[in-house]
């Protein structure tokens, strides 16, 4: 029998894991699969670890692991991958039911027709606000024109990968972590599944609006470019505008022996280049601030308690 791991990174849910652990116990009820559910604790403080353990205990099934302290949400769903790299297929899902258990066994059908990552891309609609539907919609369009890795919209890190995808993406260990490129750059048989997203169940969300925007900058940084090529254009652009401006200048003074009043626009152009230059070293900041980090060779996560679920352990 074929052996599914299903990960749920959490950081202070306990007022969602017991109902999380009922609705997938009903999903994956009559599915011909072995399941395991693998709890990665982002160092909560909160009851998490506590109902983490309770469950263990009432269901062989479940496991945990509990992280040193809160590394993020891509670190820990990468914690989680790692202990499941020897299942047949992974499946990742938040513990705060906005991503649905019910939608699972449309994952697996996915998969049984060949697919090696199947993506959940959310309805839209629903809970989300305007700005983050908005900012949503924007990253996508701005993260596919000028990635590498072009990524489905409306993702989150629902997806299932097979054992193949999953061992490929535990390879990939760079600091800045944006899995949804990762996927995306892994390359393999992909498809996607359209979920109706539910409603958080209890606790608050976790994505700030200062943590939404740092992922989505490492994202940009992670998979392009671009930003240091529009740091060169735009050099050009103001050298060639500045060696223009210098020729119209000398020709007025020397040709039509026009002296040009100049103080005014001198010093908002100085101004401006000043801020082109700052702007440009700022993005060169962000790059070399990523080289930093990825030379430090830093664990990507601690491991402070783990017990796997018991047919895993046992192996």
């Amino acid at each position: 029998m074929k052996t599914v791991a299903i990960i749920v990174p959490a950081y202070n849910e306990e007022a969602c894991l017991e109902r999380l652990h009922a609705e997938l116990d009903a999903a994956l009820r009559d599915e011909p699969y072995r399941f395991r559910i693998l709890i990665v604790d982002d160092g909560s403080t909160d009851g998490t670890p506590r109902i983490c353990r309770e469950l263990k205990t009432r269901d062989p099934r479940v496991g945990y692991l509990r992280l040193s302290r809160n590394f993020g949400h891509q670190a820990a769903l990468t914690a989680g991958l790692d202990a499941s790299a020897g299942a047949d297929a992974a499946i990742t899902l938040d513990a705060d039911l906005e991503q649905p258990p019910a939608a699972i066994p449309e994952f697996l059908r996915a998969w049984e027709r060949g697919a090696q990552i199947v993506s959940g891309v959310r309805r839209e609609g629903g809970e989300l606000g305007l700005f983050k539907r908005l900012s949503s919609v924007l990253f996508y369009k701005l993260f596919n024109r000028f990635s590498e890795a072009p990524t489905a919209p409306h993702s989150p890190d629902f997806r299932l990968l097979d054992r193949a995808a999953v061992q490929a993406v535990c390879q990939v260990r760079e600091q800045s972590r944006f899995l949804r490129g990762i996927y995306a750059w892994a390359g393999f048989e992909q498809n996607v599944v359209e979920y109706e997203p539910g409603q958080r169940v209890g606790g608050e969300p976790k994505y700030s609006t200062r943590k939404s925007s740092s992922l989505a900058l490492s994202a940009v940084l992670s998979f392009s470019r671009t930003p240091l090529r529009l740091a060169t254009y735009v050099g050009v652009l103001v050298s060639i505008l500045a060696f223009v401006y210098g020729l119209y200048a000398i020709a007025q003074s020397v040709i039509f022996e026009v002296a040009l009043p100049g103080w005014t626009s001198l010093a908002v152009l100085i101004s401006f280049l000043s801020g082109i230059q700052l702007l440009t070293i700022g993005v060169l900041g962000e790059y070399l601030g990523q080289v930093l980090d990825e030379v430090k060779r830093r664990p990507l996560y601690l491991i402070a308690e783990q017990s796997l679920p018991e047919d895993e352990a046992g192996e």
